[in-house]
């Protein structure tokens, strides 16, 4: 009740308004639905972006834990190669 209350009387005030007022109000609405779309795609960026780097950094660990596993292996054949 209080909803429906509080929405005829915004309804009420907005065509109260003068056509100039309205042009003006509209035009910022229109404004603020672009920026409103703008943050949710970037959001949306950030987080299959957040994604990827998480699988790259996974990936980055798994390259270098082999990298010293091979490493540790070289440094046992010089060694044995030397005697």
């Amino acid at each position: 009740m209080v909803i429906e209350e509080g929405i005829l009387n915004v309804s009420n005030f907005v065509m109260a308004l003068p056509p100039q007022v309205l042009a003006r109000v509209e035009g910022l609405l229109l404004l603020f639905k672009a920026v409103g779309i703008a943050v949710i795609v970037y959001i949306i960026y950030l987080f299959i972006s957040g994604f990827l780097i998480f699988r790259r950094m996974k990936r980055m660990k798994f390259i270098e834990k082999k990298v010293v596993d091979i490493d540790k292996k070289l440094n046992r054949l010089l060694k044995k190669n030397k005697k």
